[in-house]
């Protein structure tokens, strides 16, 4: 009886260690490709997540600098933030690529056309109107309130001879130069060739926007408008002003749901 009783045992203890062996080694290989494929996922998600649109928090300095003026987006009349020129952070951009540029060996010019007001825009615009109707100039020309230039965050190249730098592609290597390297000083061009559709306006070579470094790197890699990085609806004006979303509003209020609070 005893002899059997531990022999029993014996059988139930090699069995249960056995056993545990067994779990053990089923668990293990669970384990691993539970692992491997949270690793793989993590991956694939790193790999599809682009930076854009971006967030910023409603109000900071960084909407305001990202702050979208087109077609879509007016400003008010009296908007002149920076008494009446760019301000201290684009200017500061503005010699930086002005300097590079004379490095290169680009003829440019150290004056620009820089901070617009809603009048003077008026003016322009209602020449181009007077001289090409309102279809071709509404490709060119801002209509007053909704210029860029009233930010003091843009501004216009010109040659050393006091012409837009590069117009009518009458110097593509400084074009492309332009494309390539103005996000170093934390500015891109903002209207490039090929998104007509997304900004609205015909390519200007020498039309610069200060957006900061970071932001103007991820635009420059990705290729990308304004409107595309910041996720603002662009293209031509809307049909009545009342459908319209004053920029003023898409940056110190909210950016709908593409901001955090």
């Amino acid at each position: 009886m005893k002899l059997g009783a531990t022999v029993g045992i014996g059988v139930v203890v090699i069995g249960l260690v056995a056993g545990g062996l067994v779990y053990a080694h089923q668990q293990h290989p669970t384990t691993s490709i539970t692992k491997s494929s949270q690793h793989t996922s993590k991956q694939t998600k790193s790999a599809t997540t682009k930076p854009y649109p971006v967030q910023v928090k409603a109000g900071s300095t960084e909407a305001t600098t990202l702050m979208v003026v087109n077609k879509k987006h007016p400003l008010p009349a009296d908007y002149n933030p920076y008494n009446g020129g760019l301000s201290p952070k684009t200017n500061q951009a503005k010699d930086e690529l002005i300097s590079a540029m004379k490095a290169a060996g680009f003829n440019v010019g150290d004056t620009v056309s820089g901070y617009r007001a809603y009048d003077y825009q008026k003016t322009l615009y209602d020449g181009y109107v007077a001289g090409q109707g309102q279809a071709a100039a509404d490709s060119v020309s801002a209509r007053p309130g909704y210029s860029e230039h009233q930010t003091g965050l843009a501004f216009d190249l010109r040659s050393s001879t006091g012409g837009l730098f590069a117009e009518g592609g009458s110097d593509p290597d400084a074009a492309q130069w332009l494309q390539d390297n103005a996000y170093k000083c934390g500015l891109i061009v903002r209207y490039p060739e090929d998104l007509t559709t997304s900004t609205g306006y015909d390519h200007e070579e020498w039309h610069m926007r200060y957006v900061g470094k970071r932001a103007a790197a991820v635009i420059t890699k990705y290729h990308l408008s304004l409107e595309q990085y910041t996720g603002n609806a662009g293209g031509d004006y809307n049909k009545s002003k009342s459908a319209d979303i004053p920029a003023l509003e898409e940056y110190s209020a909210t950016y709908k749901d593409r901001l955090t609070k």
